[in-house]
C-alpha cells in the first residue's frame, strides 16, 4: 500500500525509503490544502481568502502543478508493494486486507470525518446547520474529500487481486524497456483525452472521486504491479534514474510553457477540450511528467534517502492516519487562527508551518489506539 508498509515484503531499507516518500508526499498536500483555506480558489471545508492577486498568482500554479502529479508517485509505489504483498499470500487473504485497511477509513472518513470537518468549517463562516444536518447530508456537501485517492487506490488493488485470481504472475524478471515506458504515457494520455472531455482536472465529480485523475493513478499502479513482480525497480540503475529526471524536467518545462501560452493567447480551458494539437501535445506532456517523473523521485529516495531520526520514524508510521485525519485538524487550526487581526496569506503561513508538525502528531496519536493500530 501507499500510505502504509507491509512487514512482510519489505526490508528495513525499503521501509525507510518509503516511509520517507509518504511523509514527503504528505506533507505536501498539507501545505496545499492550507493554501487552498486562504490563497488559492479551490473549495475547503474552511475558506477566508486573501485579496492579494500577488499571492494567488505565486501559488495557485505551484498548487496546481502539484494537484496533477504530487500524488503520483504513491500510486506506484502502492502498485511496488501491492505486488510484493500479493506474492506472499493468497488473492482472497490480500483482498481482504485491502478491504480492511482502505475500505474502512475510507467509509469513517465519507460518513463521519468529512461531515463533522463541514460542520466546524460551516461554524467557523457563520454557518447555522446542525451537525445532524451534516451528518444526514442534508446540506448537500457530503463526499470523499482528499480520501478519493484511497477509493482508487481500493478500486486498482480489488482488480488486480481479481486478475492475479485468474491469472497467477509470471515468475519472470526482466528491466525497464522503453515500450513499457511509451505504453504507459500513451495509455494516460489517451485516457485523459477521453475522460477530460467530459471533467476538466479540478471540476466537481461524483462525491469528490477526481475521475480525470484515475487514468495517472491506474497507470503508475500498473506500472508499480510490474516493477513489482518483474523486479526492475530494485536495478534501475542511477544513469536511467537521472535520464528520466532530464526527460520529466523537460516535459515539465514544455507543460508550463504550454499553459501560459494558452492562459495568455485564449481561454484556458480550449487547451484541454477538444481535439486540437495543443490538448494533444498537453496529454502527453502530462503522461511524460507522471510516468517518468514519478519513476525518478521513487528510484532517487530508494538511493539517496534511506535513513531516518526519531521524529521521522514516527512521521512515516503516522503517514496513513495523517492524511486520514488532516482535514478536521487544518480546519481546527484555521479556527484558532481566525481571531488574529493579520492578512489571511500571513495565517496561510502560520497554518501550514504548524499544521504539518499538528496533523502528523495526531496520526501518530490515532496510531497508537489499540485496534485502529492494526488498520492504520
Amino acid at each position: 500500500m501507499s500510505l502504509q508498509h507491509d512487514e512482510r515484503t519489505t526490508s528495513a531499507q525499503r521501509e525507510r525509503w518509503a516511509d520517507n516518500l509518504r511523509v514527503l508526499v504528505i506533507a505536501g498536500v498539507i501545505v496545499t490544502h492550507a493554501a487552498t483555506a486562504y490563497v488559492i480558489d479551490v473549495d475547503w471545508y474552511y475558506e477566508e481568502r486573501t485579496t492579494s492577486d500577488l499571492w494567488s498568482l505565486i501559488l495557485t500554479f505551484p498548487a496546481l502543478i502539484g494537484g496533477l502529479f504530487g500524488l503520483g508517485p504513491l500510486f506506484l509505489l502502492a502498485g511496488w508493494f501491492s505486488a510484493l504483498s500479493l506474492s506472499h499470500r493468497r488473492p482472497g487473504s490480500f483482498t481482504r486486507s485491502r478491504l480492511l485497511r482502505l475500505g474502512v477509513p475510507l467509509l469513517v472518513f465519507t460518513f463521519l470525518i468529512d461531515p463533522l470537518t463541514d460542520y466546524l468549517g460551516g461554524l467557523g463562516e457563520g454557518d447555522a446547520a446542525k451537525v445532524s444536518d451534516y451528518l444526514t447530508n442534508r446540506t448537500g456537501t457530503g463526499d470523499t474529500g482528499p480520501m478519493w485517492f484511497v477509493a482508487v487506490l481500493l478500486t486498482l488493488s480489488l482488480v488486480y487481486a481479481g486478475w492475479r485470481a485468474l491469472r497467477p504472475a509470471p515468475r519472470a524478471s526482466g528491466e525497464l524497456a522503453r515500450r513499457d515506458l511509451l505504453l504507459a504515457i500513451t495509455t494516460i494520455a489517451l485516457l485523459s483525452f477521453v475522460i477530460w472531455q467530459k471533467w476538466l482536472p479540478g471540476a466537481d465529480t461524483f462525491w469528490n472521486l477526481n475521475w480525470p485523475q484515475w487514468p495517472q493513478g491506474a497507470v503508475l499502479f500498473a506500472l508499480g504491479v510490474h516493477a513489482g513482480e518483474r523486479g526492475w525497480l530494485v536495478t534501475l540503475s542511477p544513469t536511467r534514474t537521472r535520464r528520466l529526471g532530464r526527460v520529466a524536467a523537460t516535459a515539465l518545462a514544455a507543460l508550463v510553457a504550454l499553459a501560459f501560452f494558452a492562459i495568455a493567447t485564449s481561454d484556458g480551458e480550449d487547451l484541454i477540450t477538444g481535439l486540437n494539437a495543443g490538448m494533444l501535445a498537453f496529454v502527453f506532456l502530462d503522461g511524460t511528467v507522471a510516468v517518468c517523473g514519478g519513476l525518478w523521485l521513487v528510484s532517487w529516495l530508494r538511493r539517496r534517502w534511506t535513513t531516518q531520526g526519531p521524529l521521522l520514524v514516527r512521521a512515516g508510521r503516522a503517514s496513513y492516519g495523517t492524511y486520514l485525519l488532516h482535514p478536521p485538524t487544518l480546519v481546527v487550526l484555521s479556527l484558532l487562527a481566525r481571531p488574529l487581526g493579520i492578512a489571511p496569506e500571513l495565517k496561510f503561513v502560520l497554518v501550514a508551518a504548524v499544521g504539518v508538525p499538528a496533523c502528523f502528531t495526531v496520526g501518530y496519536a490515532l496510531t497508537r489506539l489499540p485496534r485502529v493500530n492494526r488498520i492504520l
